[in-house]
C-alpha cells in the first residue's frame, strides 16, 4: 500500500510513499546506492551498476524515481505539469549538508523553471518525537543552518521542519510544500523503523517513487 498526497494527485502526478503492506505500484522505478550523501543524479537506465547518489531525477516520459527509507524523510519534487521530477533521500546528514536544496537547483536547472514552478512533498520518516540525537549533531545542525530554529517544545530533532525551512529558502511558498506527517516509529503498524525495529527490520525499507507523466 502507498500513501499519496493531493498536492500531487490534483494534478495528475503517479507517486506513492511506501510503507510495509505490499503493492505493485513502482515496480518499475529507477532507484540509485544511497550511501547519506548529497549527489542527484538523473536516472538512466544501463548495463553497469547502479551509481551512489540520494537523489535523482528524471524527464523520460513514464519513467518512476525512487528512493528507499526506513525513518530517513523521502522528499518527492515536480513541475506543476508533471514533466520533471525527482525523488530525494534525506537523513540527518544528507539534510544537514543539503541534499534537498541540491535536488531542487538541479530540477530547475533542467527544466528552466523557478522555484515557484516547483511542487515538493515531504513523506513519512522518524519525526522529533522518537529522535533524540546527540550534541555532534546538533552542533553541525547549528552550524550549517543558523538560520533554522527547532519548534519550542521539540524533543528531538525535526528533519521534516528543517526540510520545509530549506525549500522556503530556495524559493517555495507555503502552497507548494506538502507533507503526510506521520512518524515511522510510533505508526509499526505501517511502517519499518530503523530505530523501531533494530535487527527485525532485517533490511526492510519502504519505496517512494514519483512517476513523471507520460
Amino acid at each position: 500500500m502507498f500513501l499519496h498526497h493531493p498536492l500531487l494527485t490534483s494534478r495528475g502526478i503517479d507517486h506513492g510513499f511506501g510503507t510495509r503492506m505490499p503493492a505493485s505500484e513502482g515496480d518499475d522505478a529507477f532507484f540509485f546506492r544511497q550511501v547519506h550523501g548529497t549527489i542527484v543524479h538523473e536516472a538512466v537506465e544501463g548495463s553497469g551498476p547502479r551509481p551512489e547518489a540520494d537523489g535523482g531525477w528524471t524527464s523520460f516520459p513514464c519513467r518512476s524515481v525512487a528512493v528507499w527509507t526506513a525513518d530517513c524523510v523521502p522528499v518527492l519534487i515536480s513541475d506543476q505539469e508533471g514533466m520533471f521530477v525527482a525523488a530525494v533521500h534525506a537523513g540527518w546528514r544528507g539534510t544537514v549538508r543539503g541534499i534537498l536544496p541540491e535536488a531542487v537547483r538541479k530540477l530547475c536547472a533542467v527544466s528552466g523553471q523557478s522555484p515557484s514552478g516547483l511542487l515538493a512533498v515531504i513523506g513519512p520518516s522518524i519525526k522529533s518525537c522518537c529522535y533524540p540525537v546527540g550534541e555532534e549533531v546538533w552542533s553541525e545542525v547549528r552550524q550549517s543552518w543558523p538560520s533554522w530554529s527547532p519548534r519550542a517544545g521539540s524533543p528531538g530533532l525535526d528533519l521534516a521542519d528543517l526540510l520545509r525551512h530549506q525549500l522556503s529558502g530556495e524559493g517555495f511558498g507555503i502552497g507548494q510544500i506538502g507533507e503526510i506527517s506521520l512518524c515511522t516509529m510510533c505508526h509499526p503498524e505501517l511502517f519499518f523503523s530503523h530505530r523501531g525495529m533494530g535487527e527485525k527490520r532485517a533490511g526492510r525499507s519502504m519505496l517512494n517513487y514519483v512517476r513523471r507523466k507520460g
